[in-house]
């Protein structure tokens, strides 16, 4: 028996991940137009894609609502951060499962995650709303600190601030940030905050919720750009580290679940883990992006959106693995800004089992930037082995051979 899935936001890494689910799914898609047709994308799963508002918009709900007296939607779910509560509203207005209303109102606005954490017990950095350099500034206590817009993505925005001196530029870059072709023609409402900079390694955590209860955790280690800039460039699945931070952060994390009252889905925080512990950096009610879904399948042999819509259906997931088989990773490249001369030592992809894939979005001749957010990155690769020496080693290999030669 076929599934019928409504995907608000085109999510590519989810429909694919469908295909390989034991479950017949077929998917619809409500996109933003200007979004779609910009990036076109087709699956064989991908049913029909209709055209409605949802960035910080309900114009898309009656339109929404016809589609689904003409097809019966089984589950709704978001495809990136602007579709979640959209997303989630829809689902609830045609009697399906969400998250609650709490989960999702905290895991859109950073601003109410802080206020949640605060009211829970939750560790996460000193913070405040903020409206104006002036606020900034009174913030600002001589110690590093990070300004960002409270209900963007991808990094858009992410500042760090060392000296007095740095803040006027950065406020300027933080509210006049963009997202271009990602995003649709009309005015939003961006709020942003201002909080410490939290020294220490950091992931992510990957829960999916089944009847108000984790049923599965993965930690991913994350590994992102130093300064100015917070940029992801490394994910690496699960997070080698020790059995005693793991326990703190699973303990944290389900202590935020807890207080925001979750009753199912899939659940994505990022954590610092300081020497007072961690601390909660943000938490989406979504799928994870950057590949992580694939990393996870490909370490645990657990498709983690099948799981995903599975709860939202009340449908039972049968034995989430508590043990990952592999180690899986994948690398952004990071190459000095500058033109593009040429680029050596690509065949190695092709010459290491353990790469699982590897992309390019570079031309001869095109200039290189500096990263700012996730959509400036520029390619990756992935790579699946059995032990963490061999993934350093793997790694290794690549970054002695793949030389981007600029000038």
């Amino acid at each position: 028996m076929k599934v019928n899935v409504l995907l608000i936001g085109l999510n590519k890494t989810f429909i694919s991940s469908l295909e390989r689910a034991d479950t017949d799914y077929q998917v619809f898609l409500l996109e933003e137009e200007k979004l779609f047709k910009n990036n076109p994308y087709h699956n064989k799963i991908l049913k029909e894609v209709r055209y409605g508002d949802y960035q910080q918009s309900e114009g898309f709900m009656e339109q929404a609502i016809r589609w689904h007296k003409e097809v019966g939607f089984d589950v709704v779910v978001p495809g990136s951060d602007y579709a979640v509560r959209g997303a989630y509203k829809f689902a609830e207005k045609i009697g399906l499962l969400t998250p609650g209303e709490r989960a999702v109102k905290a895991c859109t606005n950073k601003y109410e995650l802080r206020k949640e954490c605060k009211n829970l017990g939750i560790p996460h950095p000193n913070f405040s709303k903020v409206k104006n350099i002036h606020d900034v500034k009174v913030f600002f206590k001589g110690s590093k600190i990070v300004v960002k817009p409270a209900n963007r993505r991808a990094s858009v925005g992410v500042i760090g601030i060392e000296t007095i001196e740095d803040i006027e530029s950065a406020w300027k870059e933080c509210i006049e940030a963009d997202e271009n072709v990602f995003i649709a023609d009309r005015d939003f409402n961006w709020e942003y905050i201002v909080e410490d900079y939290i020294d220490g390694y950091e992931v992510s955590i990957e829960t999916i919720v089944a009847e108000g209860k984790p049923i599965f955790h993965n930690i991913t280690y994350k590994e992102t750009t130093k300064g100015k800039y917070f940029v992801e460039i490394g994910h690496t699945v699960p997070a080698p580290i020790s059995q005693e931070d793991s326990n703190m952060l699973i303990a944290a994390k389900e202590q935020l679940l807890s207080g925001l009252e979750v009753k199912a889905g899939l659940f994505h925080s990022e954590w610092k883990m300081s020497s007072e512990g961690p601390k909660l950096i943000e938490c989406a009610a979504r799928t994870p992006g950057d590949y992580i879904p694939v990393l996870i399948e490909q370490a645990y042999g657990f498709n983690i959106n099948d799981a995903f819509l599975k709860v939202l259906q009340q449908k039972m997931v049968s034995h989430p693995p508590t043990r990952n088989q592999y180690i899986t990773a994948i690398r952004y490249f990071n190459p000095k800004p500058g033109r593009l001369i040429k680029i050596e030592g690509l065949e190695i992809f092709d010459i290491l089992p353990q790469i699982t894939n590897y992309e390019i979005n570079l031309k001869v001749g095109q200039n290189i930037h500096q990263m700012t957010n996730s959509w400036s990155r520029l390619g990756y690769y992935s790579i699946k082995c059995k032990t963490l020496n061999e993934l350093n080693q793997i790694i290794n290999q690549v970054e002695e051979h793949v030389k981007f030669i600029v000038e």
